[in-house]
């Protein structure tokens, strides 16, 4: 091979490498459907047959979610009023985050935590950010019967409604409890003019989840859980193991605390590089180590709090978010 033939080669790899690199960077998929090959077989003074590549760069922007609650709200609703608030503060330090970053988010706010501190809710809508519903007191949908349901989520949206002049497009069910046994709630929130759900956990654990349900985001059709047209499921995201097929919750919460960063950092890229959107969510009470404890509330709560501000940080430097809602508006139609 001549001079000129070397010179075409290290060319080729450094191609290569470029796309690849520009990939990990910016979160990208990239299809090589013809990689550039050597052809020792020719006569051309260079010895290379150089063949074409086509090159399709996808940005993948995530859909970040803020489930606002105070810390104790997995309590029952007897025993909040002799809970200390703590809510203002961890959230205040949640938008810091944020803007520091330049990064809008959904923040799915409790009606509870909305009637209480109505200038709370101004702060995240006047900064940019979607506000959407969280219910109003934080019941597990499976400890409802669909009447009760409406009248929470009614509730709940008429406080935020009254407090932000917008309407409110989505809903987090309380502990994702969107599960195949309540399915019905689906068709509740399209009564009530909701344009998506973002419940659905696809993977089964001992609390929520419906372990077939589709990965990414989906029309769906209310009260079947099935595919379909109009109201819009986002499903938190999983990892599927290599090999085994095994689904993990890598979304947030008590996952993005367990695991670390690292195997987070892995699991949000390979979603990525396979042009889909990463679904992740956050409590502002992870951002609060101080927060008082108390019996009743399961050492999950807990468990590697204080470490949660600098992975988040990592997370927001390494990924690109957006709400929902622009999600939906940019990507989701499509």
């Amino acid at each position: 091979m001549g001079v000129k033939g070397h010179v075409r080669s290290w060319a080729l790899v450094r191609e290569s490498l470029f796309v690849r690199l520009v990939a990990s960077l910016y979160h990208t998929a990239v299809d090589l459907s013809i990689l550039p090959l050597p052809n020792f077989g020719l006569t051309s003074t260079a010895g290379w047959r150089i063949l074409s590549a086509k090159i399709r760069v996808v940005y993948v922007r995530n859909i970040l979610q803020i489930d606002v609650e105070d810390w104790y709200c997995d309590l029952e609703l007897r025993d909040w009023s002799r809970c200390e608030p703590r809510v203002v503060g961890a959230t205040e330090k949640v938008l810091s985050l944020l803007k520091d970053a330049r990064t809008k988010a959904t923040f799915f706010v409790l009606g509870y935590v909305a009637e209480r501190f109505p200038d709370l809710v101004r702060s995240i809508e006047d900064q940019g950010h979607e506000v959407a519903s969280h219910g109003y007191a934080h019941r597990r949908i499976s400890d409802q019967n669909p009447r009760e349901f409406e009248d929470d989520v009614k509730r709940s949206v008429a406080i935020l409604e009254g407090i932000t002049g917008k309407k409110v497009k989505g809903y987090r069910a309380p502990q994702f409890t969107v599960v195949k046994e309540t399915l019905w709630a689906l068709d509740v929130l399209r009564k009530l003019g909701m344009e998506y759900d973002s419940s659905i956990f696809p993977v089964k654990t001992p609390l929520y989840g419906i372990p077939d349900a589709p990965l990414y985001p989906y029309a769906i059709e209310s009260g079947n859980g099935k595919e379909g047209s109009g109201f819009m499921e986002i499903p938190l995201s999983i990892y599927t193991a290599p090999f085994l097929g095994k689904r993990i919750p890598v979304a947030g919460g008590f996952y993005f605390r367990f695991f670390p960063y690292y195997f987070i950092r892995h699991a949000l890229k390979s979603i990525n590089r396979r042009g889909n959107v990463a679904v992740c969510y956050i409590h502002p009470w992870e951002f609060d180590p101080d927060k008082p404890r108390m019996e009743g509330l399961r050492w999950y709560h807990y468990y590697r709090i204080a470490a949660t501000e600098k992975k988040f940080r990592k997370l927001l430097a390494d990924f690109t978010f957006t709400s929902t809602e622009d999600w939906i508006g940019h990507e989701g139609r499509r």
